[in-house]
């Protein structure tokens, strides 16, 4: 028996140049495929209503089926989240799309299919936590017996030993690891390697990598410089009360300060350069106004060594301390100039004393309003 159409049928999408063979029967455009049309050889019996307006939506738009990439032809339920895509499958396998990977097709046809057939939010919830860094605990010892106070910071997870004359590349190695930041040995080579061997000193790319190999983790560490207005040594033990290592230097002859032992084992012969230390203890007798300073060294035949304070006077210039890693940074109060008092005429530059809430500093300046500026511009 031959195949004859139903009467009364209405046709909606003609055969053209995408390929079909035939026209897709649809009833009056109502949701509801006929029997009738499900006879039809071009219709799959089991297609959903749904798929069916999402096909024909398709079909309007000049967009055949075959253009939507494989992928999402078994999508069964499409929800636009913002920038983004939830994709149920037929095999209840879900995919999260961002919309501006998507083609034109497959954007129209999830954007159909999520009107048709929305896919409801589950329980679930995407949450972005910050990630919290446990602040380093640094101090191994903090004791006040009478009128003695010690303190003791945790040594360097690895002693380095340096290659010629680089003393302020592997304190400052040191100083990270104490607060808990690890520097790779390659990277330490990488700046030996690019620099001058001779005077690393005097080389910019080493200077600028002194700065860098601080500044390149995450997050930075928080560096505090010696106040102007300070005692270098009283602050310096308030620092590593706080668990802060000390970068410092010795800026002259360093064997006046080294250990009289160390010296008659190894006699001196490095002139009158500096040598860059990291101090990370102390002792200190309130009464008798006498102590010691732990140093951490950068030589494999002296790491580290106690000096007296009374040496360390005139010889050691204190620059920074560090905080430990994951400490919270500080407010840092605002600098107010409360007087200022000529105290010598220079010519056309006078010497000023300078109050504030922080302290007194004296800075040289052409008149009062200037040093005025001068200090609070330190904010």
């Amino acid at each position: 028996m031959g195949y004859s159409r139903p009467p009364r049928r209405q046709w909606s999408v003609k055969g053209g140049p995408c390929g079909e063979q035939g026209d897709i029967p649809f009833d009056n455009g109502s949701a509801r495929v006929s029997k009738a049309a499900t006879r039809d050889p071009w219709v799959h019996p089991k297609i959903s209503t749904v798929k069916l307006r999402a096909l024909l939506a398709l079909a309007f738009l000049g967009c055949p089926l075959f253009a939507v990439s494989a992928k999402f032809q078994d999508a069964i339920k499409v929800r636009i989240d913002g920038s983004y895509a939830v994709v149920l499958f037929s095999n209840l396998s879900k995919s999260m799309v961002p919309l501006t990977s998507l083609s034109a097709e497959d954007r129209a046809w999830l954007n159909q299919l999520s009107i048709d057939s929305p896919l409801a939010h589950g329980k679930s919830e995407v949450r972005i936590v910050k990630e919290v860094v446990k602040v380093k605990n640094t101090i191994l010892v903090s004791t006040s017996v009478g009128p003695l106070e010690t303190v003791q910071l945790n040594q360097p997870n690895v002693f380095r030993d340096q290659i010629d004359a680089t003393c302020m590349l592997y304190a400052r190695v040191h100083w990270l690891d104490i607060a808990g930041y690890y520097v790779p040995t390659v990277d330490i080579y990488k700046i030996i390697n690019n620099s001058n061997p001779a005077k690393p000193w005097a080389d910019p790319f080493y200077l600028q990598s002194l700065d860098a190999v601080v500044r390149s983790f995450t997050p930075r560490p928080l560096v505090h410089p010696l106040p102007p207005q300070a005692d270098p040594f009283e602050w310096t033990r308030q620092e590593l009360s706080k668990g802060r290592p000390i970068l410092a230097a010795f800026p002259r002859e360093i064997w006046q300060d080294l250990p009289p032992g160390f010296i008659a084992a190894h006699p001196w012969s490095g002139g009158s350069v500096g040598h860059q230390i990291v101090i990370n203890g102390f002792t200190w007798n309130k009464e008798t106004q006498q102590g010691t300073f732990h140093i951490v060294n950068s030589w494999k035949e002296l790491q580290e060594f106690d000096l007296q304070t009374d040496a360390a006077r005139g010889s050691v210039i204190i620059e920074s301390s560090l905080s430990p890693k994951g400490e919270a940074a500080e407010a840092v109060a605002k600098t107010v100039v409360t007087k200022v008092t000529l105290r010598a005429a220079m010519g056309n530059t006078n010497l000023y004393e300078v109050e504030t809430n922080l302290g007194t500093r004296r800075v040289a300046a052409p008149d009062e309003g200037a040093a005025k500026e001068m200090v609070e511009s330190a904010n």
